[in-house]
């Protein structure tokens, strides 16, 4: 082959090269879907998704026991890694409102002139209330006409 041929085919293979290379590092994905459409999970999803780990790693450890005394270290291994992310599930909530009465308190020190928040809940809820209610009565006035 001569000299260009080659030129031209080295210069194809680092187009073709760059190209894959940006497809690669795209933010979609190959087949087209976005990575920034995917949702987190909720919690209630994300502890189920705990629990059946925590499942599947015990019956990976059941299907390898021979005796049942090893059965028996293996449930009693579940419940103790149970009962760990109880234990920390509470310290974490009991930092969560421990955190949040401090904030609360602090907001309090700060916003002592101003008003209740249930009153301002309340106003709020009656004047949605009483939109709806003039909506209801406009929208049966216009019918009427």
């Amino acid at each position: 082959m001569s000299w260009w041929k080659n030129g031209l085919l080295l210069g194809a293979g680092g187009i073709a090269g760059l190209a894959i290379a940006a497809w690669l590092e795209s933010e979609n994905d190959p087949f087209g879907a976005s990575r920034e459409s995917r949702r987190e999970p909720s919690t209630a999803e994300s502890i189920e998704a705990l629990m059946e780990k925590i499942r599947d790693e015990a019956q990976w450890a059941m299907d390898e026991c021979t005796t049942d005394e090893q059965r028996e270290k293996v449930y009693e291994e579940v419940k103790a890694s149970i009962q760990k992310l109880q234990t920390a599930l509470e310290r974490s909530g009991d930092k969560i409102i421990t955190d949040l009465k401090a904030k609360n308190k602090e907001d309090d020190d700060d916003e002592l002139g101003k008003s209740d928040p249930m009153t301002k809940y309340r106003s709020t809820l009656e004047k949605l209330l009483k939109d709806l209610d003039n909506t209801k009565h406009g929208e049966g006035d216009s019918v009427l006409e």
